[in-house]
């Protein structure tokens, strides 16, 4: 067992002291006997006090020791110990690193795991894993993320479960298994890594895509004249029978059950109804008209320059594109390891607006698979290094122990303290008895 905070210890041991000194030194009124010639004496109050240097009201001073002590050591913070080892490891592994076809990553993290580990599965959002389940999370056969992975969430999921390894390690190394692509990095990276005084261990991995990662987009719902399958028709076409592609259905009509399911499994479902006025959504109060829209980001950004007339708003979810004036245009809502999206942009059948490079462009960004478009270009050398760090690793006693989960052992000890306290009044009237 260990305290936290021992010098609650010592503040008991002075209180006690006090309470036993205090019980040493009581004061007793004398018996009073009265005697045949008190006739004689002057009818005045007599008090006499005795002083004994020896222990009075023995019980009630263990009683109150008990008490004192037991306040004492639940402040003390007392935490449990098992056998402790040198190292324990918290394993960060990217989801989207591992598929059917590659089980490196999963390899990797159960050669470092072992009893009383950490397991955290990444993508955008972190996951922990019990360790006996270890086998089967990581195993070849399981599914990878469609989202992209997030170096600040695996680094912040990390510190905080460091702490739950205070209780049987000395020390502890934080194990990252990931590609480190440029896109797992963000403005957050930096400071939440400086964060961790300690070294990391990383292991690079094999990523699912190389380069660009190609999109197959199932246009269904859709006329033979209709402007979003013109467009689409002019875009790259993926080679299918890779395993790589990412599919994207693109609905110009209306979803149903079979949609949804399959969006669940990971992929991106994008609702772009070719009739907006029968679509559901929220009816505009006025139609008007906005002469740009914008979607994408970074290089897969995109910009089209022209007239739209506006009938419905995009429902609820995070926006994924805009009107010139910063309303929705396209929204997006996560939906079990997929997407769905809902774009309210009305294209028109007339003109050669379909067949403009910023139409093909906005159309490319509204149908990326779920995590966007993947770019696994691979981080530079200089930039593994800083992530890396140096030094020894981090000791637990190290850790915010605020971090750590709670013990229930004050509790119950604060409670039998308050259980004895109930029972110091009855040993008090039982000497006042006496």
């Amino acid at each position: 067992m260990t305290f936290l905070a021992p010098w609650a210890l010592w503040a008991a041991g002075a209180v006690s002291a006090v309470v036993i000194a205090l019980h040493i030194l009581a004061s007793k009124n004398p018996k009073v006997t009265a005697l045949p010639t008190t006739r004689f004496i002057p009818d005045v109050p007599l008090r006499a006090t005795a002083r004994a240097l020896r222990l009075s009201d023995v019980l009630l001073m263990v009683l109150r020791v008990a008490v004192v002590m037991l306040v004492g050591v639940a402040f003390a913070r007392p935490e449990l110990t098992r056998a402790r080892r040198a190292v324990g490891r918290v394993v960060m592994v990217d989801r989207g690193s591992y598929d059917r076809e590659n089980s490196r990553a999963g390899d990797s993290a159960r050669s470092y795991l072992s009893s009383g580990d950490v397991l955290i599965e990444f993508d955008s959002a972190a996951h922990t894993v019990a360790v006996d389940k270890a086998s089967t999370a990581l195993s070849g056969g399981r599914s990878s993320s469609a989202l992209r992975g997030s170096l600040s969430v695996a680094l912040a999921a990390g510190m905080r479960a460091a702490s739950q390894l205070r209780g049987d390690a000395d020390s502890v190394e934080l194990v990252l298994i990931s590609p480190f692509a440029n896109e797992e990095w963000d403005a957050a990276t930096r400071a939440i890594r400086a964060a961790w005084p300690g070294r990391l261990r990383l292991v690079r991995i094999a990523g699912m895509d190389s380069g660009f990662a190609p999109v197959s987009i199932d246009v269904r719902g859709a006329t033979l004249d209709d402007p979003v399958r013109a467009t689409v028709g002019l875009l790259a076409r993926a080679d299918t029978l890779t395993t790589k592609v990412r599919f994207v259905r693109l609905d110009r009509g209306a979803p149903n059950a079979a949609d949804t399911s399959w969006a669940k499994l990971g992929a991106a479902y994008v609702r772009w109804p070719a009739s907006l006025d029968s679509s559901g959504w929220r009816a505009r109060a006025r139609t008007d008209t906005i002469g740009a829209v914008f979607a994408g980001e970074g290089a897969g950004s995109a910009t089209v320059v022209a007239t739209f007339a506006r009938r419905v708003d995009a429902p609820a979810g995070r926006v994924i594109a805009r009107w010139a004036d910063g309303s929705a245009a396209a929204t997006q809502r996560a939906l079990g390891d997929g997407c769905v999206r809902d774009v309210a942009i009305p294209l028109p059948r007339a003109g050669d607006l379909a067949l403009r490079e910023s139409t093909r462009r906005l159309v490319t960004a509204l149908t990326a698979p779920c995590g966007g478009i993947a770019n696994a270009a691979l981080a530079p050398d200089s930039a593994l290094v800083s992530l890396r760090g140096a030094g020894p690793l981090v000791a637990t006693r190290a850790l915010d122990a605020r971090t750590a989960s709670p013990s229930r052992l004050a509790t119950w000890l604060l409670v039998a303290a308050l259980a004895l306290l109930l029972i110091e009044p009855l040993l008090r009237r039982q000497r006042v008895a006496a």
